[in-house]
């Protein structure tokens, strides 16, 4: 499961931002990193901007990690809480939404150490309460999103597993499965099923 959430991460990263470099031949160096990321840190904190600037700035953040390896990610996690704190206690709107989940989804991925962090920020409750909210059309993709974070925190992480079906429970269950017969065109996999699948309710309902 691990290895096709990263196949399908990767698939997904060069589909929404083909000009991002990584790997070998990545350019940057780790400092340039960490200033790029500190820069966009001064933008996310600062209030007096819009929140869409700031959200911009969040996901610039979350590509940043990714692309930076290790490093890059350990400074990301500075503004974890920043990040949570826009998506969980602002009214923003579904795009600012979108961009700060891409930028958690980004910042968790590249390391177990933020995941960690995230999971005991309390995100998961969060992200849970917003994937039940979110019912107009317009927030699918919201949800969606939110499925793939959520998948990206259980991913290889019994803790964050269990915390998920703590707080989610039944009800989980029924959104995901209803989530995952919805169309998913345009994503490289139906993050719903996976997460459905990545939480064990499959075998649950084998076993019951």
């Amino acid at each position: 499961m691990l290895k096709r959430i990263q196949n399908c991460y990767q698939t997904f990263i060069d589909y929404l931002f083909p000009s991002v470099k990584k790997g070998p031949d990545q350019t940057n160096d780790s400092a340039l990193h960490h200033k790029k990321i500190q820069d966009y840190g001064i933008d996310l904190r600062n209030t007096e901007l819009p929140i869409e600037e700031r959200a911009q700035a969040a996901m610039s953040i979350g590509l940043l990690a990714y692309t930076g390896g290790t490093n890059a990610a350990i400074c990301a996690s500075e503004y974890i809480q920043d990040l949570y704190d826009l998506f969980c206690t602002q009214p923003v709107s579904t795009k600012a939404r979108i961009l700060v989940l891409q930028g958690l989804s980004c910042i968790c991925y590249t390391s177990p150490g933020n995941r960690r962090k995230a999971k005991d920020l309390n995100l998961i409750t969060c992200l849970l309460e917003h994937l039940e909210e979110e019912q107009e059309s317009a927030s699918a993709t919201v949800q969606f999103w939110i499925c793939y974070l959520l998948t990206v925190l259980c991913s290889n992480n019994i803790p964050c597993i269990m915390a998920v079906h703590k707080v989610g429970g039944e009800k989980l269950e029924k959104k995901l499965t209803a989530l995952s017969r919805m169309d998913w065109f345009g994503w490289p996999d139906n993050y719903a099923a996976a997460l459905f699948s990545l939480l064990g309710f499959q075998r649950l309902q084998t076993v019951s």
